[in-house]
């Protein structure tokens, strides 16, 4: 019992995120729907919010991830610290466990407890969209500081 019971998962190829997550949860009231029919409920908990059988997914248990190829930057010293800052982590696209191959990583919401769905599918979002500008930039040879999350423009220009 380490892991979820039940997993509803919504994908595609594209980058459609919205889409996807619309399915999401479409699917989701459909599942809850039809459980309220027979009197279950997932466990919530207001302070907790759902309470899974993984204390890594305790909050929303929404892990909302991204397959990126990034051989560029998966190689780059700064690539942890860049995903920490922005609150992400990487996998392998076979799951936990699974080594990315040919710089293929699901990279995706390290989060779940203490921000909403909506919050969670953004951050993956946004975070992607900043480590393919900066692959971007590695592949024309050139330097990702700019694009470090965490700076400020006075902290750009005192690194000048």
């Amino acid at each position: 019992n380490e892991e979820d019971h039940t997993r509803l998962i919504s994908m595609e190829k594209g980058g459609n995120m919205k889409r996807v997550f619309e399915r999401f949860c479409t699917g989701l009231s459909l599942v809850e729907k039809e459980m309220k029919k027979m009197g279950k409920a997932y466990m919530w908990n207001q302070h907790l919010g759902y309470v899974l059988t993984c204390p890594s997914n305790l909050g929303t248990g929404l892990r909302a991830g991204v397959h990126v190829k990034l051989p560029k930057m998966s190689v780059h010293e700064k690539f942890d610290e860049v995903l920490e800052k922005m609150s992400l982590q990487k996998r392998g696209t076979g799951g936990v466990d699974t080594a990315a191959e040919g710089g293929i990583f699901d990279i995706s919401n390290a989060d779940r407890l203490g921000h909403s769905e909506v919050s969670l599918v953004q951050q993956v979002v946004d975070g992607v969209k900043l480590l393919v500008a900066m692959e971007k930039k590695l592949m024309a040879g050139e330097s990702i500081d700019d694009l470090m999350p965490g700076q400020t423009s006075v902290e750009h220009e005192t690194n000048v």
